[in-house]
């Protein structure tokens, strides 16, 4: 194979001699002849895309880097704390802000109602039996707290 690559490869750059061409010509098939008359322009445009790009100073980076460290008196830069106390304290001061507002928007406080609660506590004659009644002045339902009792007598059910 190896003598296959290097015929093919001269073949390809043309410096093959004349009979050796012929032979080796009639052992490949039409469609190597057809892709290989565009050799020369496919190795032209290869030698253009492939050049070296020469820079105008090679070493301009490591020159950079010997005079870093050459240079007297550099001090090691101070270490950036990724949140300082003071960004943490203007953080904490939004976010208080912040909630403040969105509570106010989704739970409203009404500041001007004129309604009042009224909680009547009620103790009875029997040891340790209490009762509490809450009833909010803009509802018309009652509350009824009971301490003491330890179920509700048949007959005596609230709706």
């Amino acid at each position: 194979m190896k003598n296959f690559e290097s015929t093919f490869n001269r073949w390809l750059d043309g410096s093959l001699d004349e009979k050796t061409r012929r032979e080796f010509e009639a052992t490949l098939d039409e469609e190597t002849l057809r892709t290989a008359k565009n050799w020369p322009a496919t190795r032209t445009l290869l030698k253009d895309a492939t050049r070296q790009i020469s820079l105008p100073h090679p070493d301009f980076l490591n020159e950079q880097i010997r005079r870093a460290i050459a240079s007297p008196g550099t001090s090691e830069p101070s270490p950036v704390f990724l949140f300082p106390l003071r960004r943490l304290l203007w953080a904490g001061a939004a976010c208080v802000g912040i909630s403040i507002i969105l509570s106010l928007l989704f739970f409203p406080v009404d500041f001007h109602s004129n309604s009042s609660t009224m909680v009547v506590f009620a103790e009875t004659s029997a040891p340790g039996l209490s009762a509490s009644v809450l009833q909010p002045g803009d509802t018309r339902g009652v509350v009824i707290w009971t301490d003491g009792m330890p179920f509700i007598p048949d007959g005596k059910h609230v709706q």
